[in-house]
């Protein structure tokens, strides 16, 4: 079948018509996803079909967003008790990514999926890492006010045999 594009003026056809051709399998191929006559058209299937996006979304960004909060409550843990997202910026992060949530389901995306075994021991090693650093970090700082602590003994100490 040949088909004619229709020129929006004819500045366009130079004079020259250009002519498309399809082979009967493409023709084919755009008549299958073309919707069954038969059925008839239900405006409120498009419109349920939209609220239930919009509840997949909202309830992917609702686990997006506690998951937000478990990484504040954890960083509040580990670093500072005072440390919080900015709760707008959290919201506008839950619903960049919900999106991929609906998309994959939950689950990581088929060409990260591969690698899901090298990732968690990064993570498993990373997170061995840091909460040992912040042990460490813990003890030096125990060990200090320790320090003092035995500074300020013995300056009492030697207060109280200058006194006598």
């Amino acid at each position: 079948m040949e088909t004619k594009d229709q020129a929006v003026n004819d500045a366009e056809l130079d004079g020259n018509p250009v002519i498309e051709s399809h082979s009967e399998q493409d023709e084919k191929a755009f008549l299958s996803t073309l919707a069954d006559d038969n059925e008839d058209f239900d405006p409120a299937s498009i419109k349920a079909k939209e609220e239930s996006q919009k509840a997949e979304t909202e309830a992917a960004a609702g686990m997006v967003f506690i998951g937000l909060m478990t990484v504040e409550q954890t960083m509040k843990a580990m670093i500072h008790p005072d440390f919080a997202f900015d709760p707008e910026q959290a919201e506008s992060v839950a619903y960049k990514v919900a999106p991929l949530i609906v998309k994959y389901g939950g689950n990581p995306p088929p060409w990260l999926a591969a690698y899901m075994d090298e990732i968690m021991a990064v993570a498993a090693i990373g997170m061995l890492g840091f909460s040992s650093w912040m042990q460490v970090k813990q003890l030096k700082a125990a060990d200090i006010a320790d320090a003092k602590e035995r500074t300020k003994q013995a300056a009492n100490d030697d207060q109280q045999q200058e006194a006598a």
